[in-house]
């Protein structure tokens, strides 16, 4: 790695005031963690938002030093007014640009948390898209909105899985190389080469948690302490290495006391109560399927089979654990929820 390039990136480790140039800090972590490697095709999702659009800028500015084949997808959930010229906007961008752009209006979801289930019909187009063109999806998430997370987690309780917040590598397909780039450092840096971008009238919704730990706590602990909300990015940054690492362990645990195929896998309890408590907790998480929710049943599951509990009981994201004294079963055990 360039010296230069490698100074900047062990300063902004280790805290160290330094020049952050944003094209520098881009490519050091897309060189860093690989996610995008030499010659990958890209498709970056593009909003029209400060961050997405720095993010399709940074991308072509790298793109014959990378050789990637880059292209945009624009997602237009027509939820506001402006959606359609939001999509206009990112369409006239990619054409200026001279890049191939896709505009997919999808049919809004019908029940549930709005949020989720916005998140899991993007995340379903990324696959779907990024399955047609044997590509990864670039997405605009920054070191700010890395920060947020971690703090909207820590009100939440949650646990190492919830803290790990955004990584680098996202599920499937999606890769985030603007996490170590705050939202600020990317709305200048289009600034600098004077492109426009949007701002979505509803990051300005008081109603909405996220937007409230921006603009009411962030100010303020930037305020206390100046570079705090780097100093959670890192924070966060750590904790996903770790989460890694319980995750690894979790696999072998459940490969070491598992057995059964498909959707029914039994679990010789004598080896289940031998591990730690975080492991146990770790095991009925993956066995369920992985759920969004439900980490105080998953705990009070864990305290009935530490105390011997036999019979049936209904687990987060709809399988059901079945127990008798040797051993119990967890049936309809699929994939990981979105």
């Amino acid at each position: 790695m360039h010296t230069r390039v490698r100074e900047a990136y062990i300063g902004f480790c280790m805290g160290v005031p330094v020049e952050r140039n944003v094209e520098r800090i881009f490519i050091a972590t897309v060189q860093r963690e690989g996610f995008l490697p030499r010659g990958s095709s890209v498709l970056a999702a593009v909003s029209g938002g400060g961050d997405s659009v720095a993010l399709l800028y940074l991308l072509q500015r790298f793109e014959n030093h990378m050789d990637w084949s880059i292209s945009v997808l624009h997602i237009d959930h027509d939820i506001r007014e402006s959606s359609g010229a939001d999509a206009c906007f990112v369409c006239d961008l990619a054409t200026d640009l001279g890049l191939e752009h896709t505009c997919i209006k999808p049919s809004p979801p019908e029940g549930g948390s709005l949020e989720g289930e916005w998140s899991r019909i993007r995340h379903r187009i990324y696959e779907e898209e990024a399955a047609k063109g044997k590509c990864l999806v670039a997405v605009g998430h920054t070191a700010s909105d890395r920060a947020e997370t971690l703090l909207m987690r820590l009100i939440e309780g949650s646990g190492l899985r919830g803290l790990g917040g955004m990584d680098y590598v996202g599920r499937g397909p999606v890769r985030r190389p603007l996490l170590d780039v705050t939202g600020r450092e990317a709305r200048e840096y289009l600034e600098s080469i004077g492109q426009q971008w949007l701002e979505d009238p509803t990051n300005m919704d008081p109603s909405i948690l996220r937007n409230r730990i921006r603009l009411e706590v962030m100010p303020h602990i930037e305020g206390v302490q100046p570079g705090a909300g780097l100093g959670l990015a890192r924070a966060a940054a750590g904790l996903s290495d770790w989460r890694r690492a319980a995750f690894e362990a979790v696999e072998e645990a459940v490969m070491l006391t598992s057995s059964g195929p498909g959707e029914s896998v039994s679990v010789r309890r004598a080896q289940f109560r031998a591990l730690p408590h975080a492991l146990r907790l770790g095991m009925l998480w993956e066995l369920s399927g992985g759920p969004r929710k439900g980490r105080f049943e998953l705990e009070k599951t864990e305290r009935w089979l530490s105390a011997g509990g036999c019979g049936s009981r209904d687990m987060p994201g709809g399988s059901i654990l079945t127990a008798d004294p040797e051993e119990f079963r967890i049936e309809g055990t699929g994939k990981h929820e979105e």
